[in-house]
């Protein structure tokens, strides 16, 4: 069973990427020092700190039917300087050059 679930995908997310900053979904159980030695052993990578936050379950809607979105674990994990997560490495943004006329 792997602590690490999968990756958070999101607009906020994707803009810690270029830091070297990721938001994991993480298995209810998991510690710091355990999402830590995963990210070594998956990924052979060097964390540098994980900050872990827990979110509640939360009432939604959907077509009107009343449901419950799951309670969820999300740890944030701080990559050591120039290492990057394999398959997360976002396409540079070309920017539009101005043209003197």
């Amino acid at each position: 069973m792997s602590l690490i679930k999968t990756p958070l995908l999101t607009e906020k997310a994707a803009l810690g990427m270029d830091r070297g900053l990721y938001v994991m979904i993480v298995d209810r159980a998991a510690t710091k020092q355990s999402i830590k030695s995963a990210m070594k052993q998956q990924f052979d990578l060097d964390v540098v700190s994980v900050r872990i936050v827990n979110l509640p379950a939360k009432l939604v809607k959907f077509k009107r039917i009343p449901g419950v979105q799951a309670p969820r674990r999300k740890a944030y994990v701080q990559l050591k300087t120039g290492q990057k997560l394999p398959g997360f490495e976002l396409p540079k943004q070309k920017t539009p050059e101005n043209k003197e006329s």
